[in-house]
């Protein structure tokens, strides 16, 4: 459980980077700072309310992937058990700090539909960008417009005015499908899942 939770805190702060460059002009090859949808609005903040509550998660995950064995380590049974394991207690700070991810990886994915919406408008003129995606991230993207309700428009991205949407809402039911069997984004992740796990058994 230490373990897991350390590779939590590792893959947080990993995708925190990677969400850091597709922002940044100086990085994202031609992307508006901050995905911004509409320039022409006096005041748009684009998805920086989403990089910057990524941003707070991920120290957060960091601290929680810290070891409980290693450092708070006791005593057990009159020093009969040398080392008492902790592994309950590891468990319920992994279980919180999985949870927690989810919160990170639902706003990842929402600065992501905004970035392949507006890389579309680049490439082809329209904001659609569906034929742009492999077909296993297409269905992740679908999975994600239909959950949150936002139509995919060839006018406008998913984020276009910021008054036009709850972002805190969007955050909360895309982590929520994430893990609930049922849902059409739990079933559109799973082949990268599986790819990654049968890419891992054959190193």
């Amino acid at each position: 459980m230490d373990r897991l939770r350390y590779s939590v805190g590792l893959v947080a702060k990993h995708l925190d980077v990677q969400i850091a460059q597709l922002v940044t002009p100086e990085f994202s090859n031609g992307l508006p700072d901050c995905l911004i949808g509409n320039p022409q609005r006096e005041v748009n903040m684009g998805v920086k309310g989403l990089q910057l509550c990524g941003n707070s998660i991920m120290p957060y995950l960091l601290f929680y992937g810290q070891s409980i064995a290693d450092k708070y380590a006791t005593h057990a049974e009159q020093y009969n058990q040398n080392i008492n394991s902790l592994g309950q207690t590891s468990a319920n700070l992994a279980r919180h700090s999985v949870s927690v991810m989810k919160q990170h990886l639902a706003t990842a994915l929402l600065i992501c539909v905004q970035g392949v919406d507006l890389r579309s408008k680049l490439i082809q003129n329209t904001y659609d960008p569906r034929n742009l995606l492999s077909e296993q991230t297409r269905q992740i993207y679908q999975a994600i417009r239909d959950l949150i309700q936002v139509p995919i428009r060839q006018d406008k991205p998913y984020i276009w005015n910021d008054n036009e949407q709850s972002l805190d809402e969007h955050i909360a039911i895309t982590a929520q499908n994430l893990t609930n069997e049922g849902s059409s984004l739990f079933k559109a992740i799973q082949p990268t899942f599986r790819q990654l796990i049968d890419d891992r058994h054959s190193h």
